[in-house]
């Protein structure tokens, strides 16, 4: 890409370098006028070669060189025309180094001035119009990839969030998890079930024997906004019913999942019922 670009200049220095010299030989009058536009041109090529084949000689003179050329050759050769060779060296660095393109711009309105008298600040707009028109593709191209980049932010953004959301996940379920380990340390099934109360702040915790087991893992109502989790015991089953607090909470399957949990984790204090009917046998 960098060769491509300094390719690129060499050319357009060449195109100026072949107006001048086409123009010298060809309509000026005087020979000494020609040798002098002849002598100049030539100098600005072989500069340009030199750029070319060894820019890092005059990195740093590259954008500057130029007007050392065009600026004598656009007044020694008296052509209107050439005014607009002072554009061209804005083209190599706007908008990455304005000090060129300002340069261009006023030696463009002065020559005009030069040439037309006052009519010559008319230049002045077309000069700035034609020096700020190539910067508007760059500015287009550079505006995509800034939208790009920032897309492709956004999209990793959004992944990392996602990621991290898991890992919090993960995070909570460990510390839950550690926390109802640690409520295994009860002596009954009472104190038990009244950690696992303050632990998800719930209203109330019953425990009902059940004849027959459920097919499903945890059964929600929202009328009395309880969730109803049956568990199998050693000898028979039970229903473990816990009553929440606010209809939100019959939404969270994080809860819903660590009271299911929970339910079952009751089985190493009870192993069963002696008595089958429907009625409340625990109640926290």
């Amino acid at each position: 890409m960098w060769l491509n670009k300094v390719f690129l200049i060499t050319f357009l220095r060449f195109l100026l370098f072949l107006f001048f010299m086409l123009h010298a030989l060809l309509y000026l009058p005087g020979y000494i006028q020609k040798a002098v536009v002849v002598v100049i041109s030539s100098l600005y090529l072989s500069v340009a070669l030199v750029n070319y084949f060894y820019s890092f000689k005059l990195r740093r003179l590259n954008d500057y060189i130029d007007f050392f050329f065009l600026i004598p050759l656009a007044l020694l050769s008296r052509e209107p025309l050439a005014i607009f060779s002072l554009l061209v060296p804005s083209f190599f660095s706007f908008p990455k180094n304005l000090m060129p393109f300002f340069i261009s711009v006023l030696s463009a309105t002065t020559l005009g001035v030069y040439n037309f008298g006052l009519k010559g600040l008319l230049f002045f707009p077309l000069t700035l119009a034609l020096g700020i028109s190539p910067s508007s593709v760059e500015l287009l191209r550079s505006l995509q990839k800034d939208r790009k980049y920032f897309l492709e932010l956004r999209r990793a953004y959004r992944s990392l969030q996602e990621e991290l959301s898991v890992l919090e996940r993960e995070k909570r379920q460990k510390e839950t998890l550690l926390k109802l380990l640690e409520l295994l340390n009860s002596k009954n099934p009472e104190e038990y079930l009244n950690g696992v109360k303050e632990m998800f702040k719930l209203k109330a915790i019953n425990v009902f024997p059940l004849k027959d087991s459920f097919a499903k893992e945890y059964i929600i109502d929202q009328s009395s906004l309880t969730i109803s989790v049956p568990v199998s015991l050693e000898e028979g089953s039970a229903l473990v019913v816990f009553y929440l607090n606010h209809p939100a909470q019959l939404m969270d399957t994080e809860l819903k999942e660590n009271l299911s949990r929970c339910a079952k984790m009751l089985s190493f204090y009870i192993t069963g019922f002696e008595s089958k009917e429907q009625t409340v046998k625990i109640a926290v």
